[in-house]
């Protein structure tokens, strides 16, 4: 089975454990793929605080505004979460 995923794409977990499993899989899936914990907050439809995560290519040259866009597609509540400093976006302007 084929699909294709638009990346960066963000996605949430409840327990930070749960991100090894996910590095792991996608890791197996294709090597170029990349997995790292960038907020914590709530989901707009949430009721509770979430990790967040997110998924890009290792070669990608990200932007904090990519990131931000990314979490905004997959539901990150701006107004009741803190977006991490992204340390492996290559932005020199602050977004």
């Amino acid at each position: 089975m084929q699909t294709d995923v638009q990346l960066p794409t963000a996605f949430s977990v409840q327990n930070e454990d749960e991100f090894y499993p996910i590095q792991h899989l996608l890791a197996r899936m294709n090597p170029r793929l990349m997995v790292e914990q960038v907020a914590t907050g709530m989901h707009r439809n949430g009721c509770h605080t979430v990790l967040w995560g997110l998924v890009y290519p290792a070669d990608a040259q990200l932007t904090q505004a990519d990131v931000e866009e990314a979490l905004a597609r997959a539901g990150f509540d701006t107004d009741r979460g803190v977006l991490q400093q992204a340390s492996f976006c290559r932005s020199k302007v602050p977004a």
